[in-house]
């Protein structure tokens, strides 16, 4: 009774230490929608709370003060944004819609450096605005009655975040998570930032006093945060942390007996790393061996339109391994029951179509191998 209790605990920290990535990916939308309905929610309360804009009788009319160069409005931004959404739909579901994502995403920003490049022929090169108005002596910050963002960090820090979310999503396991961490923390800190920008806009329309927030220093203890995660990240995909013991021995027991894999009496010990299964593998129509975080075959094959056993040998102290069958897409059609070694599982594989698969562990997806049905 008190094995099935302990078999059962340490099941439900599985889902938490050994998540279903497939399954965390794909409510990655349902969480940005979420995050975004929040958002918007927080934002309609706070104008409709808000109180009426002082404007007069009459719409006042937005005007450039002298001196100042500001670019007119763009369609730039909001066909980026739409080429980024359908980047990301395509990561999420891969196939033809990844390829629109990325054409789409590309010629967005084409547009927007030619845009940019039309203004600045315009503005410099054509009509010399450059040199009438750069003032002789160069001021520290904004003309008086300007209220301009001062330089930041944040939109590098959020793409370091988005380049480790993709990371994630090409990879999964422990790189999607840290993918993700990182993510949401350069955002909130980006967050903070134009929250306090915009406290000051809002003081500055009550007092008459433009307040710039101050210069801020490079982020150094954030971006060590960042790359300590990301090779803590790799370390724990790859499978090099935990710490893996020496496959196929165990402590000696209680009662002094040596441990396995040792000679016996008038036997010799099996050669270590051979590769095969032990002597008493598992009846099984298919064996694999998991030792040193890799496959000892990277090829199998069984039988196609029927159910059949396959046996996992995990010969790594310690360490979690499973097998998991994705079709030619990716996608998964079956996945076995993750457990650490050393110990071995025969999984009972169902009914699947003839073809070509791919196996790989779901820990570590670098332990991978081409399986045939026929």
């Amino acid at each position: 009774m008190l094995e099935g209790v302990w078999d059962a605990v340490l099941e439900l920290i599985a889902r938490f230490v050994i998540p279903d990535w497939g399954a965390v990916v794909a409510l990655l939308p349902v969480f940005v929608l979420i995050l975004i309905a929040m958002v918007l929610a927080r934002t309609f309360l706070g104008l409709f709370r808000a109180a009426p804009a002082r404007r007069g009788k009459r719409r006042m009319a937005l005007r450039t003060p002298a001196g100042i160069h500001m670019p007119g409005p763009s369609m730039a931004p909001f066909l980026a944004a739409i080429g980024a959404a359908l980047l990301f739909l395509g990561l999420v579901f891969p196939g033809p819609l990844l390829v629109v994502g990325g054409i789409a995403l590309g010629l967005a920003l084409i547009y927007w450096l030619s845009e940019a490049l039309g203004i600045y022929d315009r503005e410099v090169t054509e009509t010399g605005a450059l040199a009438e108005t750069v003032p002789a002596i160069i001021h520290r910050g904004p003309p008086p009655g300007v209220h301009m963002p001062g330089p930041s960090f944040r939109p590098f820090l959020g793409a370091i975040g988005v380049a480790m979310l993709m990371l994630g999503l090409v990879f999964e396991g422990w790189l999607l998570a840290i993918g993700v961490i990182v993510l949401i923390v350069t955002l909130v800190g980006w967050l903070v930032d134009a929250r306090k920008e915009y406290v000051q806009a809002v003081d500055a329309d009550t007092t008459g006093h433009l307040e710039n927030i101050p210069a801020p220093r490079t982020p150094t203890l954030l971006l060590s945060a960042i790359a300590v995660m990301l090779v803590f990240g790799v370390m724990l995909q790859v499978g090099w942390l935990p710490p893996t013991g020496v496959s196929g021995g165990t402590a000696p027991g209680a009662s002094g007996g040596p441990p396995s894999g040792s000679p016996g009496p008038g036997g010799s010990a099996p050669p270590a790393g051979s590769g095969g299964p032990p002597a008493s593998a598992p009846a099984a129509d298919v064996t694999l061996v998991a030792q040193n975080v890799a496959f000892d075959q990277s090829s199998i094959s069984g039988p196609a339109d029927k159910a059949f056993k396959l046996a996992l040998v995990n010969d790594d102290q310690g360490t979690p391994h499973n097998v998991e069958f994705k079709d030619a897409n990716g996608a998964e059609v079956w996945k076995g029951k993750t457990f650490p070694g050393v110990a071995t599982t025969v999984y009972d594989v169902p009914a699947l179509p003839a073809g070509s698969y791919i196996f790989l562990c779901t820990v570590h997806p670098t332990m991978t191998g081409s399986a045939t049905l026929q």
